[in-house]
């Protein structure tokens, strides 16, 4: 999917958000591998938040959020569903940016 939207004539994207890091690595390779700059032709984002964002050349920007804390709200709400409670409504912490070397403001 990256290589076809990198391959985009005219209309290629100044930014592409991967749904997770070994997604975002992947695209690195293939952003790599069509002679692209990260960031300088495009940012690439991770929306996890892993070691493995941290391996990279550049290192990826990812979203951070806390895994572990919304698993736990899921598992409350399932119960309360369960239980006859119902799903009732519960917020949950907004992911933060982690900014690092795969992201930039567009050059074009």
């Amino acid at each position: 999917a990256t290589r076809s939207l990198l391959s985009a004539s005219g209309d290629r994207p100044t930014a592409i958000v991967y749904d997770n890091d070994i997604m975002a690595v992947a695209g690195l390779s293939v952003a790599a591998e069509m002679g692209l700059s990260v960031p300088g032709d495009v940012s690439l984002l991770a929306w996890d938040d892993s070691q493995l964002c941290r391996l990279t050349h550049p290192t990826l920007s990812a979203m951070s959020h806390d895994v572990h804390g919304f698993g736990a709200e899921v598992a409350r709400t399932l119960f309360g569903v369960i239980t006859g409670e119902g799903p009732g409504s519960h917020p949950v912490p907004t992911p933060v940016l982690t900014p690092r070397g795969s992201t930039a403001p567009p050059s074009r």
